[in-house]
């Protein structure tokens, strides 16, 4: 079933969220949905430091040294994505519940966490392919990693899934869940931003 509704992001969205809100476990594969994609950067990021294809991040907020962050990354992409989704989570309900929303807590964070998945197809597995060229020097390392194109559709794609989930569980207009949506979207940002390089 997780699979089936990983392909419904892609293929119908609504439909998937709509099924996913009568399925019981959804907020269990929400937190699968982080879980692939902390897995998937596990991976990409410890290959990519085994090839020795790491390019030194900019921007520090956390006081770790440039050298070892993606050494530590790699185990705070779980928690990261956790905490993001959950903040998320309450400042859309809190701001649904202004406009008289009808969804729940729970429901948004399990929407929300489970378009972790789409992030993790659509940048995470990409990435993990770049880090490998990288290290066999077919591909230069120099900025390439947040700007190719991949980054730039995953997250606009997420960003329409949000906004879907937003509606779906809110059961509010467009413009209102456009706006909850983006506020959401800004709230995990500023989490990634201070955590993820």
């Amino acid at each position: 079933m997780f699979f089936r509704y990983s392909f419904g992001l892609f293929l119908r969205p609504r439909l998937t969220f709509r099924a996913l809100l009568g399925d019981h476990r959804r907020v269990g594969f929400g937190i699968l949905g982080i879980l692939a994609l902390a897995i998937i950067y596990f991976i990409s990021i410890s290959i990519a430091l085994e090839m020795n294809a790491m390019h030194l991040p900019q921007l520090l907020v956390l006081n770790i040294p440039p050298d070892q962050y993606y050494a530590y990354e790699r185990f705070f992409i779980f928690p990261v994505g956790l905490a993001g989704t959950v903040l998320a989570s309450g400042a859309i309900r809190l701001g649904a519940r202004a406009w008289e929303g009808k969804g729940q807590f729970e429901d948004l964070f399990a929407l929300l966490s489970f378009s972790l998945v789409e992030v993790a197809i659509v940048i995470g597995i990409p990435d993990l392919f770049l880090g490998i060229l990288i290290g066999f020097g077919k591909v230069n390392s120099r900025g390439f990693a947040y700007i190719g194109p991949h980054v730039w559709l995953g997250t606009i794609w997420y960003l329409f899934l949000l906004i879907i989930a937003v509606k779906e569980t809110e059961r509010l207009g467009v413009a209102k869940s456009l706006t909850l949506g983006l506020m959401g979207f800004i709230v995990n940002g500023v989490v990634q931003f201070i955590f993820i390089r």
